[in-house]
């Protein structure tokens, strides 16, 4: 009835996958309890990561490249 939901995070950046879920009242081998990866397969793409001008949407946020990017 507590059932959490936890985040697939298969790249172990600590921010997991919102499509792929599981509901337990442990955290299940894994799985975060935070969404927001917009790449599962990199761990240096995450919601907490820096934007850099790389080509990449490195923060999950507003695109790729996005005015306040440093140079790479």
């Amino acid at each position: 009835a507590d059932a959490a939901t936890w985040y697939a995070d298969t790249d172990t950046d600590t921010y997991g996958n919102a499509a792929v879920t599981q509901r337990a009242c442990t955290q299940p081998s894994g799985y975060v309890n935070r969404a927001g990866d917009c790449n599962d397969a990199a761990n240096a793409v995450n919601p907490g990561a820096t934007e850099v001008r790389d080509g990449i949407d490195n923060n999950c946020a507003n695109g790729i490249d996005e005015a306040s990017a440093s140079n790479a």
